[in-house]
Parts: structure tokens; sequence; C-alpha cells
């Protein structure tokens, strides 16, 4: 639809979205209440100062008359911030007007929020083109994983140069994964590995001398901050699961409150023994720490990443989570679901042989922190 406005002898056509081009702002701009009118201009519109104003023109007027710069967020009114961030467990993709995939309408309406921008909906499903770098050249270069400069594995030599496009700074520093010590001397600040600890997938096993085997070297360095644990190997110790299963039916050991340990699926375990036994069942269950779960925090409903973050599963319900702490969320939530089990990672590609082989030793995820 398009409007046509008179001023001083000076006609302009206006859509949605336009501003005043065909004349000096300072003529056109000198009374924003005259734009100040729902009925005009296809309507309200939330800006991404959370004010909602009449139409797009009297946004941009107000804009030159204050030296600011909101920007439309999304057509009709706004919503109370709450509303913008609800979180959806289930994993539902839709492909963004960015071209990016979100696994579910709630993120992208959360990430629009957040980072002020107007992405819509473009169609229902995955984009075509998902996380191009993630299976490049798996065909050619295989399951061979590199150790990266950001103390991160990455599948292949592909991937990394693939992502060499976002950062040039990235390189690789040899064949294998990255150890503890490399990690440790690329990042001088525990927070920071415990940010990456906290918010990342990457399966790169270390060993501690009480047993556990931890994800990668970032879960291993930030609870050795914490509970100064001691490395044994970079690689994952040897039959722990099968170990602590056997331990658990052959003593005759009372366990006692001291002996519980928190999973990061929000379960009080009796021990570490009943912890490592139960990972025979969850690929991606680990230890959060000594002690029974009793924090908010410890709550996996509290821990669902955000949405570059993230990576979905799927469970024995025959639903898809946007991420293994999804999944649990809905296991503590709901009732019905229980006997909720996660059974794998959700097929993004269609190389699933290929892809399942490269998920249970490196990351999916190819952000670069």
């Amino acid at each position: 639809m398009k409007y046509f406005l008179f001023f001083f002898g000076f006609t302009l056509i206006c859509r949605r979205g336009w501003t005043f081009i065909l004349a000096n702002k300072r003529i056109f701009y000198q009374n924003c209440e005259i734009f100040n009118n729902v009925d005009l201009y296809d309507g309200p519109v939330c800006g991404s100062d959370g004010i909602t104003y009449a139409n797009d023109l009297y946004l941009d007027c107000v804009n030159y008359q204050t030296f600011q710069n909101v920007i439309p967020m999304h057509s009709g009114y706004c919503l109370p911030v709450d509303d913008y961030c609800k979180i959806n467990l289930f994993y539902r993709p839709i492909c963004g007007s960015d071209g990016h995939t979100y696994t579910n309408l709630e993120s992208l309406s959360c990430v629009n929020y957040n980072r002020s921008q107007n992405v819509t909906v473009a169609l229902s499903g995955p984009c075509k083109v998902m996380d191009r770098c993630y299976s490049y050249r798996t065909l050619s270069y295989g399951s061979n994983g590199v150790c990266a400069n950001n103390g991160l594995t990455y599948g292949n030599a592909a991937q990394v140069n693939c992502l060499r496009q976002i950062n040039v700074d990235l390189r690789i520093l040899h064949n294998g994964s990255c150890t503890v010590r490399e990690v440790y001397d690329i990042y001088d600040s525990v927070e920071k590995i415990c940010d990456i600890a906290n918010s990342r997938f990457e399966w790169n096993p270390v060993c501690t001398s009480d047993g556990v085997t931890y994800h990668n070297p970032f879960k291993f360095l930030c609870y050795k901050a914490r509970d100064l644990k001691t490395l044994v190997s970079d690689n994952e110790c040897e039959k722990n699961t099968q170990f602590s299963c056997a331990h658990l039916k052959s003593s005759a050991k009372t366990f006692s409150a001291k002996d519980e340990v928190c999973g990061n699926d929000g379960v009080t375990y009796q021990s570490i023994h009943h912890l490592q036994c139960h990972n025979n069942q969850n690929k991606y269950l680990s230890l959060k720490h000594s002690g029974a779960c009793v924090d908010p925090d410890d709550n996996p409903c509290r821990s669902i990443p955000e949405e570059s973050l993230r990576f979905p599963v799927c469970g024995s319900d025959n639903l898809s989570y946007v991420s293994p702490e999804a999944l649990w969320c809905a296991k503590l939530r709901f009732p019905d679901k229980s006997e909720l089990i996660l059974l794998g990672l959700y097929k993004l590609q269609p190389l699933k042989a290929i892809m399942s082989e490269i998920s249970y030793k490196f990351s999916f995820n190819i952000t670069i922190p």
C-alpha cells in the first residue's frame, strides 16, 4: 500500500519501512506529532527500546529529533519482556529471513529482542543451507580431529579452513585433540574457561585422579579450580562406567549423604559410582559438583543454552529437544516424562553414519569464543 503526503508542494511516496528520502528531514520532521497516529502508515511498531511507536515515520522522526537510533523490532505493540524470551523446550526449527535456522519460534523472538533486530520467519523447518562448516568436506577429510589455537577441537582441517571465513585468526595447532595444558595456556581466566565449559558441548574427554571422566579440558579446568582435582590423562578414564556398575553390584558398601553427587541433569546420585553407572544410558551426563543438587542453578531448566550454543537431541518419547538440558528439564517438569531417556543427537545432516561418528568424538558447535 502506498501513501501520498503533500508538504510545501513536495510529494512523498511512503511504504512500510520507508522514511523521508525525497527532501531534507529538517523540513518534514519539524513536528513529529503529525505522524503520531496509529491509523497511519500501517500502524504501530515496537522499537528496540521497548516502546511502542505509532508507526515507522513517527519513530524515524523521533530518532531524528532526539538523536537516537531506535530501530523497529516488529509490527504491532510491544509485549512484556518475559513474552519475548519464553523458553520452548522442543526442537521445532524455523528458517529466519537472515538465512539462519532457529530451534523454535520462541528462540527467534528472544534473539530479536536481545539483539534489537527484526528477523522474520522465512519458512517452517530448517534453512536449506545449515551450518555449512559443520560437515564441510567430511567425505574427503573424514573425522580426523584437529586442535585449533582457540583451544577447541574440530572434526577435521576442512572445518577450520571453512571457519576462517568468519575468523581469519583461527589456525590449526596440530592434528588430534587439544590437551588440558594447551587450553590452560591459551586462556588466562578461569571465568572464561568456565563460561565455555558451561555453554558449549565438546567430546574431548580427560580423566582425573578420582576416576571421573570430564567431557573436555574446559570442564576439567573449571572444576579443578574449585576442587583441586588432578589430571591423570587426556583421555577417557578406562571403563569407568563398567567399573562403577560392577562395583555397585559386588560391593556391600552403604553410601551416606557425604557420598552424594549432583549430575548436570539436576538429579542427586548416591555416589559418583551411581552417576557413572547411569552414564551408560546417557553419554551427556556428567558430574556437576559434589553434594546433593539443592541450589536453584542445579536445575537443568536454568541451564538451557542460548540459541547459538544449542545442539538438538532426540528423546525416547519420539520428540526432539533443543538441548540435553531441555530434555532433562522436561523430565523433571512433566510427571508423564519421568522415564524419558536421551537417545542421541538430532541428525541435521544427510550423512548420518559419518556425522554420528563425528558427534561422539568432536564438537557440534562451531561458535568461536
